[in-house]
């Protein structure tokens, strides 16, 4: 069982290494859509999913809320990926 803390972990890493430009601080609780999050940036972000865990977050999991933030996000890839 993957904790979602382990996955907030690294996709604070990767978002922070890999999406957002340096001097964008990016925290769990960042508003993803309000700091420039876009649909380029979530294709990265299942890729990276998918590399890591070996899932792919349905298109019906990808809602407003799972977006909200780096939190909500992980939480819901955790779900997703412990239901399998």
């Amino acid at each position: 069982m993957i904790e979602a803390s382990e996955i907030e972990t690294n996709l604070l890493d990767f978002l922070k290494r890999e999406v957002f430009a340096p001097e964008v601080v990016v925290t769990p609780e960042t508003d993803l859509l309000a700091s420039g999050f876009d649909s380029m940036s979530l294709v990265r972000v299942l890729l990276f999913l998918e590399q890591s865990y070996g899932f792919w977050i349905p298109e019906g999991e990808i809602t407003g809320d799972a977006l909200q933030n780096v939190r909500s996000l992980a939480t819901t890839a955790a779900r997703v990926l412990n239901a399998r």
